[in-house]
C-alpha cells in the first residue's frame, strides 16, 4: 500500500484589520489623547477618594461628639456615590 497525500485547502486571509494593542504604534495620536485624558480622570478621582478617606479621621478627631461618626459615616457614603457617578459621566464624556 502506498500513502497517498492530500492538500489541505489554506485558510483564508482575514477580512478586516487586525485589532492593535491600545497604545501600539497603529493607533491615532487621538486614542493615545483619550488614554491620557482617562488617566488623568482616574488619578482625579483616586486622590479625591484617598482625600475623603483620610479626611474623615481627622474631622471626627476634631470634634469629639460621638454623633459625628454616624454623620460622617452617612456623608461618606453619599460623597462616594457622587464622585462615582461624576467619575462615570466624566469618562463617558471622554470616549465621545
Amino acid at each position: 500500500m502506498t500513502a497517498r497525500r492530500v492538500g489541505l485547502p489554506r485558510r483564508p486571509a482575514a477580512s478586516g484589520r487586525a485589532r492593535a494593542r491600545p497604545g501600539s504604534a497603529e493607533d491615532g495620536p487621538d486614542v493615545r489623547a483619550v488614554m491620557r485624558r482617562q488617566l488623568r480622570q482616574a488619578l482625579l478621582t483616586v486622590g479625591a477618594m484617598a482625600g475623603l478617606l483620610v479626611g474623615v479621621p481627622v474631622v471626627a478627631l476634631w470634634v469629639p461628639a460621638p454623633g459625628v461618626w454616624v454623620a460622617l459615616s452617612m456623608g461618606v457614603q453619599c460623597v462616594w456615590v457622587g464622585l462615582a457617578v461624576l467619575h462615570l459621566r466624566r469618562a463617558e464624556r471622554l470616549e465621545r
